[in-house]
């Protein structure tokens, strides 16, 4: 059976069914029909006076050759439909020897259709973490534009079924492909990698026993997640001059954000036995980091001096599904996942072993 959802976003829906951003889970890797509308084409560019414009295209819908974009791409852009590449993708798993019965498949897109990103979870490649039902599936990812505003990329690793986080960012390396859309742009060849998925995703389920094995006491779980949480990243000048002013403010901590990840920290520490408690270890600390990641929608609310704050988990407020410029947060967890990706990389998360 094709179970099918559809998450129907707030934003108003446009040319032929294309909506500012949607989602659709199901179960079959071969059904690209969500996809269907949202092709586009290039096409030449004129001035006022019938002048072509050299060297830039506009892309317009195939369905009725309406505007698909404000601006425009380079005449040597590699255009490679959603639905092509995707389809090409589910081609190649056709042939491959990676089990394709029992998946859940997530389709989404957002800006009109520019951005989309299809992720396959395999249901019977699957490791138990805690022998409790905390179930970590191999996953791929591929996610493309059409409008020059991403590059193409491939990931594998691991999901966990608990709060549907996406687990892609764990191990040595979460992205094994990252290409431009150039005039040498080969679709085919890159997803050729699809094979390898498998030993990816073991690569990261060792990592994620490793943390999962390593203690995490409060104090250190509060120190990390304090240091991931400045008051101002963009206003360090700002900081500076206050200081070389004599100017004396609080500690430059965003208390806000602070409290709510380690909300998600008591949370996700819990012992096992307390309702998906995962204990306090670092692969706890990992979900919290994932969690805040991909659930740019959510919002936590915690007590601050006999005070009620809610903090958001997406940058746009609690209506950002509501307004016309994005709709669903795409976006928003393709930019957490490369701040997640530095975080990471970095001393303070490095040093909890």
């Amino acid at each position: 059976m094709n179970l099918i959802q559809t998450i129907e976003p707030a934003a108003p829906v446009t040319l032929d069914g294309v909506k500012a951003s949607a989602v659709r889970e199901h179960s079959d890797v071969f059904d690209l029909s969500f996809f269907e509308p949202l092709g586009v084409y290039k096409d030449n560019i004129y001035t006022a006076d019938g002048t072509e414009v050299t060297g830039s295209k506009a892309l317009r819908y195939s369905h009725d050759g309406s505007l698909a974009d404000p601006g425009a791409v380079s005449s040597t852009y590699t255009l490679e439909n959603h639905i092509e590449l995707f389809g090409k993708h589910a081609d190649i798993l056709r042939e491959s020897n990676l089990p394709t019965d029992n998946v859940l498949v997530r389709d989404e897109y957002t800006d009109f259709g520019m951005k989309a990103k299809r992720s396959i979870q395999y249901l019977d490649e699957a490791v138990d973490m805690t022998g409790g039902g905390d179930m970590v599936y191999c996953r791929s990812d591929q996610i493309n534009s059409v409008n020059s505003k991403w590059a193409f990329q491939q990931f594998a690793g691991a999901y966990r079924a608990y709060c549907e986080n996406s687990m892609v960012f764990g191990g040595d390396k979460a992205v094994y492909n990252k290409v431009k859309h150039s005039k040498h742009f080969d679709a085919n060849t890159l997803l050729r990698t699809a094979n390898s998925v498998f030993s990816t995703f073991r690569q990261n389920v060792e990592q994620f026993k490793k943390w999962k094995a390593t203690p995490v006491m409060d104090d250190t779980a509060g120190a990390f997640l304090k240091s991931i949480c400045p008051k101002e990243i963009a206003g360090q000048k700002k900081l500076e001059r206050e200081k070389a002013h004599g100017i004396e403010r609080e500690e430059a901590t965003n208390l806000k954000k602070f409290h709510a990840l380690y909300d998600l920290w008591e949370e996700y520490s819990r012992d096992y036995s307390q309702g998906g408690g995962l204990g306090k270890n670092k692969w706890a600390l990992y979900n919290v980091l994932t969690h805040y990641a991909t659930h740019t929608h959510d919002s936590r609310t915690f007590e601050v001096n006999g005070e009620e704050k809610t903090h958001t988990l997406g940058r746009k407020s609690v209506n950002m599904i509501n307004t016309n410029h994005g709709g669903y947060t795409l976006n928003e967890q393709m930019e957490r996942a490369r701040g997640l990706w530095l975080v990471m990389s970095g001393p303070a998360w490095q040093s909890i072993n």
